[in-house]
């Protein structure tokens, strides 16, 4: 496939502006863990933005003349920002708390850069609607719980890493291979909004 699974999330997701901006982009690594160990590690730093560094040049140039139609399209009326703004609030929203600093408006929505809108659709700030998130995320001692990657012919791949916490929380990354070179496809974060409680007899 040549969209990454990142590109159909987010065009599943909205009909606003979604795609990105920026002329980033474009990291490639010949090893996909350490795209995921490096993920990982932002988001244990609250670094929420920047898995945009690891995505391939070609989406983010796709992502740029997206944007472009995705504003007209509001513009014009087509999509409505009443109808999206929905999707980010409350406890299941993509950023219940505004922690982004984006999703308060739709001029700070569409005035946001390409990696702070992608940070909100793949549910990152979600994480602070969770109990003790704090130390979850940062002192939770998260390690490589497993992976699994696949290879194809004319370097295509693809491959999955699933790190976990002392508190059974996830994060999971996932990464193509285009060329012989890897990037990101995606990365997930689940963590229960209640802390888990030990087992009582």
């Amino acid at each position: 496939m040549k969209r990454t699974l990142f590109s159909l999330m987010l065009l599943a997701l909205v009909a606003v502006p979604t795609a990105f901006t920026t002329a980033c982009g474009g990291g490639g690594q010949a090893d996909p863990q350490s795209i995921a160990d490096a993920v990982v590690d932002s988001l244990k730093s609250e670094k929420f933005t920047k898995f945009y560094d690891y995505m391939p040049k070609w989406q983010t140039a796709a992502d740029e003349k997206e944007t472009e139609v995705k504003k007209w399209r509001m513009k014009e009326g087509w999509d409505r920002w009443k109808d999206f703004k929905g999707r980010l609030e409350g406890d299941n929203g993509l950023d219940p708390k505004d922690k982004s600093g984006i999703t308060g408006g739709e001029e700070k929505w569409t005035g946001a850069s390409d990696a702070e809108r992608g940070a909100v659709l793949m549910g990152f700030y979600r994480v602070y609607v969770a109990d003790d998130w704090e130390k979850r995320l940062k002192e939770g001692e998260w390690f490589l719980n497993g992976r699994e990657i696949k290879l194809e012919v004319e370097g295509q791949g693809s491959a999955t890493f699933e790190y976990k916490n002392r508190y059974n929380d996830k994060i999971e990354v996932r990464c193509f291979r285009e060329g012989g070179v890897w990037y990101l496809a995606g990365a997930r974060i689940t963590m229960e909004k209640k802390m888990p409680e030990k087992p009582k007899d």
